[in-house]
């Protein structure tokens, strides 16, 4: 066994027998830049159980304890680590599926592994390293640090090690023990489909057909495809058009983990056509999940990718079943009905179809208000439709024929439930959704939350900074349709923002004259409900000076 004593000044690694260190001390001159460096391993000999009790020790010169890994993190005690090493890090990870207490220990900058067989790598707080450097769940250390770590055995598939390591942070964190880590090959290609290594031979045939696929080395691919079964071969088509990039322009960075083999691409559309072509030229026939996927591709797509000619001339049926003009015989009385089955499915064929997200039906009689299909989803109280639209690019701002836009059609519904209304509102609002805009009667997306008593919505218009002193046609603000509809929730909402609680319409009324009114008429109609609704207005009022 060998320790590695690392030069405080350049931090050179030295490799000396254990055997000439134990018990003693002194010091060394660095090969590299001559400095002097001190070393001390003397220690009181002690004939030390390996599986004795371990903790927190900055100053740990025992040997590594003979058990299982296990250790202190995050004030927990912690056992049954996945480890995965490579030769850039050494990983280890702690799943506790349905709680907070995921950990994962990354280390980097130890020697490679082959250097590491039956070599003790020694790290303490008098020779540290510079190129050490340790992560737990993305924070990176700055504590001093104590590690000794050693390989055992190595092969193709894993490496058996043993670990000390002791970290000065708030929690005293430490590890010790034996371990069997998964040997972990890396591989990076670049946008042209060339690797920075050699894939390991020993790879199946099936992942090395997928690693082919992806990169778009056509070559290599050929030579792994034969020995391929049907199943697989269909799995290569769901592989390439479930990371087709959604910009012909545009690289993306995939990273791709199988086996023992974790592989980082930077997928271009060309690369991954020229995978497409060679399947679909190769009896690759697209099934449902298949075309699914690949109308996703084709609707997200900002031009026809290249491929398509290719289905349409091979599958012709499976084509027009599924990108061809199916939906016009839905759409035969040219009205937007299918929109009540809230399938997105469907949604983006008739986008395909027609060509545009803010399609508008120009007939008077079908649509007299001239709704654009996003306009139309919302009215409808469609989620699943208005979502993806929105996320799609549909305009948030179109106007109709009362001026008003999508945000308002969403604070006029009350089916919707309040998490999807909310979860709509902060997307239109993101996607720039005007938040001011007044319909031709003067009245405010605000005006409406008001009305139907929506305070969650009226929050999010507040902060996205809608005035809330506008007013509309007849002179009434929100806060005087809050106390005419005695929604409480909104008015208190608006009072805390500093709406004018004595602010009057064009007839003279302010909001406690509204409140009264309705106050009355709930009275005669012997509405009690409407009656205590219109009391927590007035007391709400009272506490305000309205």
């Amino acid at each position: 066994m060998k320790t590695i004593l690392s030069c405080s000044n350049c931090f050179s690694g030295h490799s000396v027998s254990t055997s000439k260190l134990e018990g003693k001390k002194g010091k060394y001159r660095c090969k590299k830049c001559s400095t002097w460096n001190h070393f001390d391993y003397h220690l009181e000999t002690k004939l030390n159980n390996t599986n004795s009790l371990v903790l927190f020790d900055l100053h740990f010169k025992d040997q590594i304890p003979e058990h299982k890994l296990q250790g202190q993190i995050f004030g927990r005690y912690t056992t049954d680590f996945i480890t995965d090493w490579s030769n850039e890090e050494l990983v280890f990870l702690k799943d506790e599926e349905g709680t907070e207490n995921d950990v994962r220990i990354s280390i980097s900058g130890l020697p490679e592994l082959s250097r590491l067989k039956n070599l003790l790598f020694d790290i303490t707080t008098e020779s540290p390293s510079k190129n050490l450097s340790i992560i737990i769940n993305q924070n990176v250390n700055v504590s001093q640090v104590r590690l000794s770590v050693t390989v055992v055995s190595l092969d193709d598939h894993s490496v058996s090690g043993k670990l000390y390591l002791a970290i000065a942070d708030e929690w005293n964190t430490f590890l010790h023990g034996n371990f069997i880590a998964t040997h972990i090959y890396k591989i990076r290609f670049d946008e042209h489909g060339d690797p920075d290594k050699k894939i390991p031979e020993f790879i199946s045939n099936e992942l090395s057909a997928k690693i082919y696929a992806l990169s778009g080395n056509i070559l290599a691919l050929q030579e792994n495809f034969s020995l391929l079964t049907k199943e697989h071969k269909e799995e290569l088509l769901t592989l390439v058009m479930y990371h087709w990039p959604e910009n012909k322009n545009t690289v993306s960075e995939v990273h791709f983990k199988e086996e023992n083999l974790q592989v980082v691409f930077q997928l271009s559309q060309k690369k991954l056509n020229e995978t497409l072509i060679y399947l679909l030229s190769n009896q690759v026939v697209p099934n449902l999940n298949h075309w699914k996927l690949i109308h996703e591709v084709v609707c997200h797509s900002e031009i026809e990718p290249l491929f398509v000619p290719l289905l349409k001339h091979k599958f012709p049926e499976g084509y027009q079943s599924h990108l061809g003009s199916s939906l016009e015989s839905k759409n035969d009385d040219k009205t937007l009905d299918w929109l009540d089955e809230d399938d997105v499915y469907l949604l983006d064929s008739f986008v395909r179809t027609v060509g545009s997200l803010d399609y508008v039906i120009n007939d008077s009689i079908r649509n007299p208000l001239g709704f654009s299909l996003l306009q139309e989803s919302f009215a409808r109280a469609r989620y699943k439709s208005s979502m993806r639209l929105l996320e799609r690019g549909a305009d948030p701002n179109h106007l109709d024929a009362n001026g008003e836009t999508a945000i308002f059609k969403l604070c006029q519904d009350s089916t919707l439930r309040l998490q999807e209304k909310t979860a709509l509102m902060d997307e239109l609002i993101r996607r720039g959704a005007k938040v001011n805009i007044q319909s031709v009667n003067g009245m405010t997306p605000l005006h409406w939350c008001s009305v139907f008593g929506e305070p969650s919505l009226a929050k999010r218009l507040i902060t996205a900074g809608v005035d809330i002193h506008t007013s509309d046609n007849s002179g009434s603000t929100a806060l005087h349709e809050a106390c005419k509809f005695g929604n409480s929730a909104v008015l208190a909402l608006l009072l805390e923002s500093g709406a004018k609680s004595n602010a009057k319409t064009l007839d003279d009324k302010t909001g406690r004259d509204l409140a009264f009114e309705n106050l009355e008429i709930a009275e005669l109609e012997g509405d009690e409900e409407k009656k205590n609704r219109c009391q927590r207005v007035l007391s709400l009022l009272d506490v305000y000076g309205g």
